[in-house]
């Protein structure tokens, strides 16, 4: 019987500035999301991140954000690339809301609380049932994959694709889920 329980995506959206890490993560904002196997039209998710701020007086902090989204391309999300199904939800919650945000630590950003919070439920044996979330493979899958839809003209509107949808690749899979 197929399963339908709740996907775990990690999600690229796109950034202004330069990026300043040597892999060149940071071109991207990175967050994870938590959405239905199976999408309806207008369908909502849940996102989970660390984001940074303005600080009064200058400077800026990061601070943690859950807050449901539209699972359609809005607020520039380039790709999605599952990497887990959900068999605890509370318990994906819990994990994602004590992933720590590490305030002052030079360079610490989105791409590490991603990275951090996947360790997490690596290590956790209940959250996540079948699962691809080793960072070296979910880092270089994601890079690349943005870089074939940017090579296809995906974000740019040079290329023929159904606007409507994020393209989405299933880690667990192997394969495109959404072109």
């Amino acid at each position: 019987m197929p399963s339908n329980k709740d996907r775990l995506y990690v999600a690229l959206y796109a950034r202004g500035g330069n990026p300043t890490m040597p892999g060149k993560e940071d071109t991207y904002h990175w967050a994870l999301i938590v959405g239905p196997k199976v999408e309806a039209e207008g369908g909502m998710g849940v996102r989970y991140h660390a984001k940074e701020r303005p600080r009064f007086g200058g400077g800026s902090e990061w601070f943690f954000e859950e807050r449901e989204c539209l699972l359609a391309p809005t607020s520039m999300l380039l790709i999605r690339i599952i990497v887990g199904k959900i068999t605890d939800g509370n318990r994906l919650v819990e994990i994602l809301r004590n992933t720590p945000i590490r305030q002052g630590q030079p360079g610490w950003n989105c791409v590490f609380w991603v990275k951090e919070a996947l360790g997490m439920l690596k290590t956790d044996t209940k959250a996540l049932g079948t699962s691809a979330i080793e960072w070296d493979k979910v880092r270089n899958e994601a890079m690349g994959y943005c870089q074939q839809k940017k090579d296809q003209h995906r974000f740019d509107g040079q290329g023929s694709f159904d606007m409507r949808k994020v393209p989405t690749y299933d880690l667990m899979e192997l394969k495109e889920f959404i072109i």
